[in-house]
């Protein structure tokens, strides 16, 4: 067991560093990240990677050996690599071993690739939170706002429920960080209180989108009963109206009226007007005069109908054409029903809490999804 002593004019590249490694004169060398690097000119990070990166693919092996150093040897199928110079002399190289290159290369492009994917990923997700972060900020800031009788506790429940969201969304990764720091008091601490600030936000996302769909829902509601009463009653005027069979208008049926009068004028008084027809002479004399009156009556009720159906007409081309107050919940649980042979059978009422779950939920979990994506570039670090 030896201490690393080589002074290099120039800093090793890969295969030397992994040669000067797997073979050096004395089998195993104990030193630290931070000497080793100095021998090597390299930057202590860039000796970590390489060094995890040796170890992973079976080059070399690493243990620690307390005071923060370690002890590094060939592995045991790779211990017999090719001979190559002993870098004991200031200046001198070391040859590379041979055959080696070509079978570093595919681990260490499968690794970048992983890496690129795991760092894509990670971007993703840490959009997607900042993304529900700024939502789910807005929407319980609204939320709390909302109960404010003056502006004054209106913008003093607003900033209560942002700073509930901040620890919402900070607290896992700090959580984590505090694990891992071996803060395990803290950390349990830490994870408490977000389990608090997550209740009070789901509460207050459960709020704001209960009482926006309930709005939606009743408007939707309101307009689809409207829609449908108008439908009925034109549905009413129209079969009333196809009943009527009189086509004069009411001015024409006025006029034939007028001309009909002189004719019962020898019963006139004595009916009133042709209003109080007892015996059959009367009638006679005043069937004209009935007849017009009945036709008159009905080319004016005619009239009010068209008018009526005109008005029932345009009111309902104005409206949206809404037929359902939650059709997606609706929708929803026809199609569980029909998937399920008719085994499951939920209402709407239950789509309907299931999508407000939903909705609430996912701005709750800004937190952790932030955590993944930290631990996903961790993990590109490491492999890379």
């Amino acid at each position: 067991m030896s201490e690393v002593n080589v002074v290099p004019l120039r800093p090793f590249d890969d295969a030397e560093a992994l040669a000067f490694l797997s073979r050096h004169p004395d089998g195993r060398i104990e030193t630290s990240v931070s000497d080793l690097a100095r021998q090597f000119r390299w930057p202590p990070t860039k000796l970590r990677r390489r060094l995890a990166t040796w170890v992973n693919a079976g080059h070399i092996t690493r243990q620690a050996s307390g005071r923060g150093r370690i002890v590094i040897a060939p592995a045991v199928e790779h211990a017999d690599p090719l001979p190559i110079a002993r870098p004991s002399t200031v200046g001198e190289t070391i040859a590379p071993p041979m055959g080696r290159a070509s079978g570093a290369d595919t681990p260490r492009s499968l690794e970048t690739g992983r890496s690129a994917v795991a760092v894509g990923a990670a971007a993703v997700l840490f959009a997607t939170a900042l993304g529900l972060a700024a939502i789910g900020l807005t929407m319980n800031a609204r939320f709390a706002a909302s109960f404010g009788q003056t502006a004054e506790a209106a913008v003093l429940l607003a900033a209560i429920g942002l700073a509930i969201d901040v620890l919402a969304v900070v607290l896992p990764t700090v959580a984590v960080l505090l694990w891992h720091h071996r803060a395990r008091a803290s950390a349990a601490v830490a994870w408490t209180i977000w389990l608090a600030a997550l209740t009070m936000t789901l509460l207050a996302a459960i709020g704001f989108a209960s009482t926006n769909i309930g709005d939606s829902v009743a408007g939707r509601a309101r307009i689809a009963v409207e829609n449908r009463a108008l439908a009925e009653r034109i549905e009413r005027l129209r079969a009333e109206r196809a009943g009527i069979v009189e086509t004069r208008a009411v001015g024409a049926i006025e006029a034939a009226l007028q001309a009909a009068q002189p004719g019962a004028q020898s019963v006139w008084k004595a009916t009133g007007g042709c209003q109080d027809v007892t015996l059959p002479a009367s009638g006679r004399a005043c069937a004209t005069v009935l007849q017009l009156r009945e036709s008159l009556a009905t080319a004016e009720r005619r009239d009010v109908l068209d008018a009526e159906l005109r008005s029932a007409e345009a009111k309902l081309a104005s409206l949206p054409s809404i037929t359902a107050a939650d059709p997606q919940a609706a929708a929803a649980a026809e199609i569980v029903g029909w998937l399920s042979a008719g085994r499951i059978s939920p209402a709407a009422h239950d789509i309907h809490r299931l999508r407000t779950i939903g909705l609430t939920i996912a701005p709750a979990l800004v937190g952790l999804i932030a955590m993944l994506a930290l631990s996903l570039v961790r993990a590109a670090r490491r492999q890379s």
